[in-house]
């Protein structure tokens, strides 16, 4: 009988150094992981005022929703705006003649 292949461990120089992360994922089996997974990757990433970074640290964002609509209630810390901000997929508008 041949043992179990060994596994090996993969060693970070000064693991307890590093920061905790700020955006750590719900285990896949919760009820609500795909949301949160969701809610990371679609929220804002820029201030639509400054252009200025919307996760850094200094800015708020928060989720909630309306009917079938996920709607982003951001705070800059840059410019200090305010507002909601809705991701579309499609949006059909009309071209005015030249």
């Amino acid at each position: 009988m041949t043992p179990p292949p060994r596994t090996r461990r993969r060693v970070v120089p000064d693991a307890d150094l590093l920061p905790v992360d700020p955006h750590r994922l719900p285990p896949p089996s919760a009820w609500f992981a795909p949301d949160a997974e969701r809610h990371l990757l679609d929220r804002p990433r820029h201030c639509p005022q400054c252009g200025a970074s919307l996760v850094d640290g200094r800015s708020i964002t928060t989720e909630y929703w309306m009917a079938d609509d996920r709607v982003f209630f951001t705070w800059c810390g840059s410019c200090h705006w305010t507002g909601t901000i809705v991701p579309v997929e499609r949006v059909t508008t009309t071209e005015p003649e030249h």
